[in-house]
């Protein structure tokens, strides 16, 4: 087992991202979220995070945690980067950017959630 301490604030840097953009605090909630998503895909029992809000800490194994990561990174992307809102009269309407990172991400996510079901079994 790996511990990850700040594990909020390893993702922000990792990222490119500041407290400006999410504080760790709401971020961990977003993290916390992110294992209970993967604990439920793959019917593993990840712990939430542990220890005083804005530096908590995961424990798991290394599959684990970049399974969270990755999950989490796709969350903070959904919470701060929503892309572009054009308007027209009273209608609204968000744009999705093609991105690189979000489909390395997205793909990451997928083939992790698979490696920890156990490579014979992937859900459809």
């Amino acid at each position: 087992m790996v511990t990850v301490t700040n594990i909020a604030t390893q993702i922000l840097n990792e990222n490119n991202y500041t407290t400006n953009d999410i504080t760790a605090t709401n971020l961990e909630y977003l993290i916390d979220n992110a294992i209970d998503y993967v604990n439920m895909e793959t019917a593993t029992s990840i712990a939430d995070l542990s220890g005083s809000a804005g530096t908590k800490s995961i424990t798991g194994t290394e599959a684990e945690i970049i399974t969270v990561k990755a999950g989490s990174v796709l969350m903070l992307r959904a919470y701060k980067d929503r892309g572009p809102n054009t308007g027209l009269g009273n209608m609204s309407i968000s744009t999705v950017i093609a991105d690189p990172q979000y489909a390395f991400f997205s793909e990451l996510f997928k083939m992790s959630l698979n490696r920890l079901r156990g490579r014979s079994i992937e859900r459809t």
